[in-house]
């Protein structure tokens, strides 16, 4: 029997590029629950300068990600890591300086503009064998779900001690170690491979927008990380004007969030047993307008609480779901490009959903963020009607060096049993496969 256990080299990879992955994430969601609280000292404090600096810097990651993805083809995957780190510092140092909002929100911009997360996952690709690839991947996913989560915890404890510029200054810390870990620790690479699976391409992208099962998922994540900006315009306001002190906000999240997880693992069984995957997103989808709902119901802390459970059942069960929906709906040979697309409509989300609400908020009232979701979740709702269940198929990539295959030898591969797509790349001696499992 084949051995598919991590070598010792890809056990170092998995290691270190996750650290390296949550050290960033984790720096970048430290202050989104505490931002609109502790940045009130200002003196161009606003709600829509508060929701710009929470979602600019998804404006930026959209911009940067891809091509700096692509640098890394011809560069090298670990300069351009370790460029973007020293910018993400360089942005968090401006950040942590900063006397006025507009200083915080350019800060917030430049931390974007390190966007590492292609050139990594490229890294990934590179330093682990194609049947371990998808292990490695979930390892780093792994690492950024447990970062946001203690990052929403942490934030408002640290925040009480360093205030909004020390957090700044230990995610600017924070990237200097994760350079250190890239340097030292991260495996060399010997040779880097052109994975589609990992690495958009652009010859890929139309096929990839006109999927209509990939542009509903596209929508979703979009959503789904709009509400979750919009939610930090203005929650952390409310929970401070309903009694909970902004020092104590972290053990309301502490325990909201171990609810969430404990209530998402149900559902993503069932979904996944069951091929309920589209109705168990249905009813997630259904779970984030009740929380809507229930801010814009009651002020009260009961309320608010209530509101975030629900709403973080919703948001985890998504955010596991989403991105291995995409991978399944994806044509063979473009699972980079359509996680490349995927990722850009998550960062447009998380943009928009600071930007506009903060507006919004700025001149309607802290109500009016709660009907803006409410409103964007019901179009959602009707976008995801047309949602399938994911498909029961695998990917695998073959490696063919110095072989070529016909058209007649490609005719009869997809005529054997349970071949449902294959497409050979010749330039990177590459044949992908899905296959009916």
């Amino acid at each position: 029997m084949k051995d598919i256990a991590f070598t010792k080299t890809e056990t170092r990879a998995a290691i270190s590029l996750a650290s390296v992955y949550g050290l960033r994430m984790f720096g970048l969601f430290l202050v989104l629950p505490v931002l609109a609280t502790y940045a009130t000292g200002y003196t161009d404090y606003s709600l829509a300068a508060v929701g710009l600096a929470i979602g600019i810097y998804g404006l930026t990651q959209a911009l940067f990600q891809i091509p700096l993805g692509l640098l890394s083809d011809r560069i090298g995957r670990k300069p351009v890591i370790v460029g973007g780190l020293v910018v993400f510092a360089f942005g968090s140092w401006m950040a942590a300086q900063a006397t006025s909002m507009q200083g915080l929100i350019l800060g917030r911009a430049i931390q974007g503009c390190g966007a590492i997360a292609s050139a990594l996952m490229a890294l990934a690709a590179d330093v682990s064998r194609e049947e371990r690839r998808s292990h490695m991947m979930a390892v780093l996913g792994m690492s950024i779900g447990a970062s946001f989560v203690v990052a929403l915890i942490a934030g408002p404890i640290l925040a009480i001690k360093y205030q909004l510029s020390g957090l700044f200054l230990i995610t600017a810390g924070l990237s200097v170690l994760a350079i250190a870990v890239v340097i030292w620790v991260v495996p060399d690479v010997k040779q880097q491979i052109r994975d589609r699976d990992v690495l958009p391409a652009l010859k890929q992208v139309k096929n990839v927008l006109l999927n209509g099962q990939l542009t509903r998922l596209d929508f979703g994540i979009f959503s789904l990380h709009f509400l979750l900006s919009s939610s930090f315009v203005d929650l952390p306001i409310l929970l401070e004007q309903s009694g909970i002190p902004k020092e104590k906000h972290a053990w309301i999240y502490l325990p909201v969030m171990l609810v969430a997880f404990i209530g998402m693992v149900p559902g993503i069984i069932i979904a996944e047993k069951k091929r309920l995957h589209a109705r168990v997103m249905g009813i997630a989808i259904v779970l984030l307008l009740l929380a809507q709902l229930t801010w814009l119901e009651g002020s009260s802390s009961s309320w608010l609480i209530s509101g975030l459970v629900i709403f973080f059942l919703g948001f985890n069960l998504l955010e596991a779901m989403l991105p291995s929906m995409v991978s399944r709906f994806a044509p063979v040979a473009g699972k980079g490009t359509a996680m490349g697309v995927y990722s850009t409509s998550q960062f447009m989300g998380s943009f928009l959903g600071g930007a506009l609400t903060g507006i919004i908020g700025e001149y309607f009232g802290g109500g009016s963020v709660f009907i803006t979701g409410s409103v964007l979740v019901l179009i959602w709702l009707i976008v995801h009607r047309g949602q399938h269940n994911a498909p029961a198929l695998t990917s695998l990539t073959i490696d063919l060096p110095e072989t070529s295959i016909d058209s007649k030898k490609m005719a009869e591969l997809l005529r054997q049993p349970g071949i449902k797509e294959a497409m050979l790349m010749e330039k990177d001696q590459l044949l992908y496969i899905k296959y009916d499992t």
